[in-house]
């Protein structure tokens, strides 16, 4: 076997999700990935290197920008992940993220909740791709007829941060749409808020970066995310490091994955849905969110809201202008398209994972929803855009 050496600047879903892209990449082939993990600066490199004697290698550098170069790898293959674009180092080729995507979506996500304010966070690190963010944010924003506030302190940490953010976090308008540059970045901004005493989302919505659910999911309240497509990312990586060894002579090339849309969480959909102060609608979406797929009915609903099924529904009609039958379906349904997005899950399964009652419910509602079928629809959005992935 052949090895391919994917250099991982950190263990984190994201970059989990890259690594199954490559290895999605190389399943056919006679090359096996091994993951190098661990801090640039400590390992060394060049003993690596001749320790797995690899055919290719991959180094994400989205935290480690400046550890890894070229000539860390002399005459073997190399694709970097989420370089710096900005610097000349003599990088042939690279797969990068859609920063200037990612920001422009979060603009729509927050604008669509009509605040008077809206601000962003940096990461506590001065890293390239938190300033790209910033700089899309900021023009989305302005491009709209709205101001923007920036928090970017990157000079202290720890507790002077935190200090820095909760005194900026205070002298915002309230109720404030608040982009993060990254998801740990939100979480961060979050735990500002709480020591500040500012509800989340009533005084402020936050919406972070990269949808890693070991820190969405855990907060109270959860976050909301742009969710990039890092499985493509690691595939596209792929594609350029068997490029270069099929074709050494080969033009340097750059390419750019791209979105999965925002996954919603509760840091915003007090505010996407009117603004009201009602902490009963708000458990009622926030089940929906975690068990409509499972076998959530309406009364579970209402009793979670602690009122009859007549009185939950007219609160939350009067707070969503739906009901709480229209809520379950809706979420169910987002999560097939999510699910059809990744070819490897068969379409007769989602039903039973979607928490529908049978395949023909699905079918039908799904039909009624885009005017194709599930294989059709995932042949016209995924297949046509990645003819190399399988149809199930």
């Amino acid at each position: 076997m052949k090895n391919i050496l994917f250099f991982a600047s950190a263990t984190r879903q994201s970059c989990n999700k890259r690594i199954a892209g490559v290895r999605r990449y190389f399943a056919k082939t006679d090359c096996q990935v091994q993951v190098i993990e661990g801090n640039y600066k400590r390992i060394n490199i060049a003993k690596i290197l001749d320790f797995w004697k690899p055919v290719g290698c991959i180094a994400e550098c989205g935290s480690d920008t400046d550890s890894l170069t070229p000539a860390s790898f002399g005459r073997i293959p190399v694709v970097f992940l989420d370089k710096d674009p900005t610097k000349k180092t003599g990088i042939r080729f690279s797969v990068n993220s859609d920063l200037e995507g990612s920001s422009v979506l979060a603009a729509k996500e927050l604008l669509s909740l009509d605040l008077p304010a809206y601000a962003f966070v940096g990461f506590k690190k001065p890293l390239f791709w938190s300033k790209a963010r910033e700089r899309a944010f900021v023009g989305a924003i302005k491009l709209n007829g709205r101001t923007c506030r920036v928090f970017d302190d990157a000079s202290t940490t720890g507790m002077k941060r935190m200090k820095a953010l909760c005194k900026w976090l205070r002298g915002l308008p309230k109720p404030c749409g608040i982009f993060a540059a990254h998801d740990a970045t939100a979480e961060e901004t979050l735990n500002a808020c709480q020591i500040e005493g500012l509800s989340v989302p009533e005084d402020v919505a936050i919406l972070g970066v990269d949808n890693i659910e070991d820190i969405c999911e855990q907060t109270t309240p959860t976050l909301s995310s742009v969710c990039q497509d890092f499985e493509k990312a690691g595939f596209l990586c792929g594609e350029l490091l068997a490029l270069q060894l099929h074709h050494p002579e080969t033009a340097p090339r750059s390419l750019t994955f791209g979105l999965l849309g925002v996954v919603r969480r509760r840091s915003t959909m007090r505010m996407r849905t009117g603004g009201t102060n009602d902490q009963k609608v708000s458990k009622a979406l926030e089940l929906i969110r975690q068990k409509a797929c499972g076998y959530l009915c309406v009364d579970d609903v209402a009793a979670v809201m602690g009122c009859s099924r007549r009185t939950a529904e007219m609160r939350f009609q009067k707070f969503t202008h739906h009901t709480i039958a229209e809520e379950i379906r809706e979420v169910r349904l987002a999560k097939v398209f999510a699910l059809l997005r990744q070819p490897e899950v068969a379409i007769n399964s989602l039903a039973n994972i979607c928490g529908y009652e049978s395949d023909s419910t699905l079918r039908y509602a799904f039909k009624a929803k885009t005017g194709l079928s599930m294989r059709d629809w995932r042949r016209k959005n995924v297949l046509a855009a990645d003819p190399s992935r399988t149809l199930v």
